[in-house]
């Protein structure tokens, strides 16, 4: 998987404001080389992963918080279970969240990858609007 998720913290995150947490190991967790079969109808909090996980996955399914500070960032694989719990305090929990992803990476779905982003069909390249390219070696090459 040629994907990597950079999280940064644009305020504190605490167990109070229930910010971005980690089950250690969940990136290891086969599913045939497939992600958890997480969607929009079953994905709306930390809790409701326990849902999808095998017998296995849900005796080791032990969330740790990321205790992110403010302008701190977590780089982690994509496959790493991670998610946030509610905000029970008055203070705010913003984040910003880039997802790199190779050139050359095909979506391997017919549906949505996020909300309000056009579908790219199973099979197509993923690019465009929403996945533009980054960095091409060529661009580094001397003319």
């Amino acid at each position: 998987m040629k994907h990597l998720t950079i999280h940064i913290a644009l305020d504190d995150q605490t167990p109070e404001t229930g910010g971005l947490h980690f089950v250690p190991g969940s990136h290891r967790w086969s599913r045939n080389g497939n992600p958890l079969p997480i969607t929009d109808a079953t994905f709306g909090d930390m809790e409701s992963l326990k849902k999808v996980l095998t017998e296995e996955e849900f005796a080791q399914f032990k969330p740790v918080p990321s205790g992110l500070k403010r302008g701190h960032a977590s780089f982690h694989h994509p496959l790493m279970v991670h998610g946030s719990y509610a905000n029970k305090s008055e203070s705010p929990r913003r984040a910003c969240v880039v997802n790199y992803i190779a050139d050359g990476v095909w979506s391997d779905t017919n549906e949505p990858l996020l909300n309000g982003v056009p579908l790219i069909e199973k099979g197509n390249k993923m690019e465009g609007q929403f996945f533009p390219l980054i960095f091409d070696p060529k661009w580094a090459s001397p003319a």
